[in-house]
Parts: structure tokens; C-alpha cells; sequence
């Protein structure tokens, strides 16, 4: 009987990891201003007070400006896929 409830308990455990560790992949959502667009990098001061700079070649949006309000995603501390907030 307890082989049985600790397997139950791994098996719980396990499946607790695993969608953990998919919830910290999939990125926190955050939006910033663009402060600065130049020829290699993009800077973002976040709403969070943070400020970011980004490859040109990392961001989706090819548009952007200074002063234009962008959305993106934080992974492992770093945004991602910029675009111009809707």
C-alpha cells in the first residue's frame, strides 16, 4: 500500500514539474516605450522601470520609432518578440 501511494505521490510530483517549467517558458507578457532605435539595437524602457536593449534582427516589428509603445515577452530575462502594442 505505500509503494502504491508514493508512487502516486512521484507520478503527482512529476506532472507538477513538468507544467512549471512549461508556465516559466512560455515568457512573461510586458510593454515598454522605445527610446532609442539604432543601426544594431533597439532600447525599451519597460513599464516595470527596466530598461532593455534589443538586436534590430530579434525584433518582429521593422517599423518602430522613438516614442512608439511596443509589447513583448520576457524570457529568461530578456525581451522578445517586439511589436507595436494595438
Amino acid at each position: 500500500m505505500f509503494v502504491r501511494i508514493g508512487s502516486i505521490c512521484a507520478a503527482a510530483l512529476a506532472g507538477l514539474l513538468f507544467a512549471s517549467t512549461l508556465s516559466l517558458a512560455a515568457g512573461e507578457s510586458a510593454s515598454g516605450t522605445i527610446i532609442a532605435v539604432e543601426e544594431e539595437v533597439v532600447k525599451i524602457t519597460g513599464n516595470d522601470g527596466k530598461e532593455y536593449e534589443i538586436a534590430v534582427a530579434d525584433v518582429v516589428a521593422e517599423d518602430l520609432k522613438t516614442g512608439d509603445i511596443v509589447e513583448y515577452e520576457i524570457v529568461e530575462g530578456k525581451p522578445v518578440k517586439v511589436h507595436k502594442k494595438k
